[in-house]
């Protein structure tokens, strides 16, 4: 199997397979992949018209998504499954790592069908962008709250397009905010994952353009004091991929989202926040918004 370096020349590809590929799971875009190419080196190869990636880490190779466009029963689809799956056992040193990641649920029983044993990976969290705008009711309360708190603290705060000369005011708030969870955190996952996220920051807001990302800053008195950047998966779900607020500030988190959600409303049905890495704080904060799905996605080996 020819294997390609995959790069930012490739996007045009992997959104043409992508947009043939009907799914609520954000791994299946460019973005959420490229952001981490300083940790694994991302490959990609065409069989029988099935788009296939592969990222190697060390030695070994996985696939963190199906090849795409992914189909259910097609005898042709599950023969590229055993063709790639064979190039990863036959690749790698450790055998164990071959995997494919993000199936998702609908697809479990077919390939437990076809004797592959599917484990949960994650799951992501989907909301109504409308709800998400709104506030509205009771359960709401404290998030509506802690809004207008902060709009009545912090009138001069300002909600905009981000442009690449805000790049370095937002990697300077990154490593505040990376500095400040680090020192409240003993949980030795999570300290990992905040120093693996640095790279992804900094590759996005290099790259936001090209990347298709839409970014939001927010400044008070003209100072840097929260971003977020996302992407859109299809033509009515967005993925929200990156929030950084200063942590002092508070309701400044609610304020951001609140005015991103509202903003897209007008053209996505669906917001996608992605899952919670296994964090009970990030698992609290992602249901106190009461999504309206929990979407699992599982690895197969």
């Amino acid at each position: 199997m020819r294997l390609q370096l995959l790069t930012l020349n490739e996007k045009p590809i992997f959104d043409a397979y992508a947009h043939r590929t009907c799914t609520r799971l954000s791994s299946y875009a460019f973005t959420p992949l490229y952001v981490w190419r300083e940790h694994f080196q991302f490959y990609w190869t065409l069989l029988t018209d099935y788009l296939c990636i592969f990222a190697k880490q060390g030695d070994d190779y996985f696939m963190p998504i199906l090849p795409m466009p992914y189909k259910i029963g097609n005898r042709d689809y599950l023969n590229v499954i055993h063709e790639v799956y064979q190039f990863m056992l036959a690749s790698n040193r450790n055998p164990h790592i071959a995997r494919i990641e993000n199936v998702p649920e609908q697809m479990l029983t077919f390939f437990e069908k076809n004797r592959f044993r599917g484990t949960l990976k994650e799951t992501e969290y989907l909301y109504e962008t409308a709800t998400l705008s709104e506030l509205s009711g009771n359960r709401f309360k404290s998030k509506r709250n802690a809004y207008n708190a902060f709009i009545e603290r912090c009138p001069s705060a300002t909600f905009s397009s981000y442009r690449t000369a805000d790049s370095n005011a937002c990697l300077a708030l990154y490593d505040a905010w990376h500095t400040a969870r680090i020192a409240k955190c003993e949980d030795e996952v999570y300290r990992a994952m905040l120093e693996d996220s640095q790279s992804a920051h900094r590759i996005a807001l290099t790259h936001a353009e090209v990347l298709g990302l839409l970014g939001r800053v927010v400044r008070i008195d003209g100072e840097m004091k929260g971003y977020t950047f996302g992407y859109p998966l299809n033509s009515d779900t967005f993925c929200v991929l990156f929030e950084i607020t200063d942590l002092k500030i508070k309701g400044l988190a609610q304020f951001i989202y609140r005015e991103f959600c509202k903003e897209l409303m007008g053209s996505y049905k669906w917001i996608n926040a992605m899952d919670d890495s296994g964090l009970e704080n990030l698992k609290r904060v992602k249901r106190s918004y009461h999504p309206c799905q929990l979407i699992r996605s599982y690895n197969i080996a």
